[in-house]
């Protein structure tokens, strides 16, 4: 699945902002809730990934 970034110009001196929609789907199979939505998200920069997960 390819998704494109949205991006926030810098406002005020405060950092610009990228973001990503997660498919549903996804956010289900995951188990987030809207009460429980606490994930740990890793960088691998030898692989240039981003990983979410649950906790």
């Amino acid at each position: 699945m390819k998704k494109r970034l949205s991006y926030r110009k810098a406002k005020k001196g405060i950092a610009e902002q990228y973001g990503i929609s997660i498919n549903q789907d996804i956010i289900k199979s995951l188990g987030i809730t809207e009460n429980n939505r606490t994930v740990e998200i890793n960088y691998n920069d030898k692989t240039k990934e981003i990983i979410i997960k649950k906790i």
